[in-house]
């Protein structure tokens, strides 16, 4: 299979990186700085205590994933909708759709927008960031779960690409309720995105601490509210694995903690932003996740 990767960001490049190392066709849809530095020198690829130069097909043509089986929609939530917008009618019929974003928008979002499509929903468990044009640090993590989204997806297809990623060193695994699988990742992203984004501290730092570790079971327990009134089925469970997991992680930089810092959109109203919606929507209240996301956008404004 020939893949895409549509936002070579850290996320994009980790993944192309391994899937080009195993000897898969891969191509990266880049720009700017990043993308020079990539044609020029390869993609310095730094993980799990290796560092490898590797050389990638990188261009800003979104005609170059014309001729790919599977397309991975890695870029940011606030991208998605301009990089859908530039991808209509140019992807051959029965390309395979990936989403890997934040939040729970991005599957239907394809769907809609590329009718017919298979589309598979997807999440990224990973810790990465680009610390220069060329240059990705892949610091945790990095399993991928995957859900047959749309009628389109043959259950035999995403096996194969499942076990591609196997193969090229990436835990992937097959999710049978999608909706769930992303208000899963959702419910952590309410609950430590934003926090650490606010107080500049690891999400592990935010559990250590009782009144900040409050603060983020308070977010969350909110979002299980606005779930279960929506049909999913989270419960307080699900919270009290979040919290168990984060307490061991490493210092990790969340996405909305890197955006600020390094100037660029952020995700919150996909996020906490999307829980408040859906709260007020549904007769609910939210009010932290609320105040976070009034919170993230505030600094995102003053670029702190």
């Amino acid at each position: 299979m020939k893949m895409g990767f549509a936002g070579a960001g850290a996320v994009g490049c980790h993944y192309g990186s391994k899937l080009a190392q195993a000897g898969a066709s891969v191509v990266l849809l880049a720009r700017g700085a990043h993308l020079l530095a990539m044609q020029r020198d390869g993609l310095l690829h730094e993980s799990e205590g290796h560092t490898l130069r590797v050389q990638m097909c990188a261009s800003d043509d979104v005609d170059v994933l014309a001729a790919c089986d599977v397309v991975f929609f890695t870029c940011k939530m606030t991208g998605l909708p301009s990089l859908i917008e530039q991808l209509r009618g140019r992807l051959a019929a029965g390309t395979l759709l990936v989403t890997l974003q934040n939040g729970v928008q991005a599957p239907a979002m394809l769907a809609d927008a590329f009718y017919g499509y298979p589309v598979v929903a997807g999440t990224a468990f990973i810790g990465a960031r680009l610390e220069a044009p060329g240059h990705v640090i892949h610091s945790a993590a990095g399993g991928v779960r995957l859900g047959a989204w749309s009628a389109e997806v043959d259950a035999g297809r995403l096996q194969q690409l499942v076990a591609t990623l196997q193969q090229a060193g990436i835990p992937a695994r097959i999710e049978e309720d999608p909706v769930v699988m992303l208000w899963r990742k959702l419910l952590w992203n309410c609950g430590f995105n934003a926090m650490t984004a606010i107080t500049r501290r690891y999400a592990g730092e935010i559990v250590a601490d009782p009144a900040l570790r409050e603060m983020a079971e308070l977010a969350m327990q909110e979002t299980v509210a606005v779930a279960c009134a929506s049909g999913v089925a989270l419960t307080e469970t699900d919270i009290a694995g979040h919290v168990a997991i984060t307490a061991a992680m490493g210092p990790v930089k969340t996405s909305m903690w890197q955006d600020i810092e390094a100037g660029r959109p952020v995700e919150v109203d996909y996020i906490n932003g999307y829980v408040a919606g859906e709260a007020e929507r549904l007769g609910l209240a939210a009010p932290v996740n609320r105040l976070l996301a009034v919170l993230v956008r505030a600094m995102a404004e003053r670029g702190y």
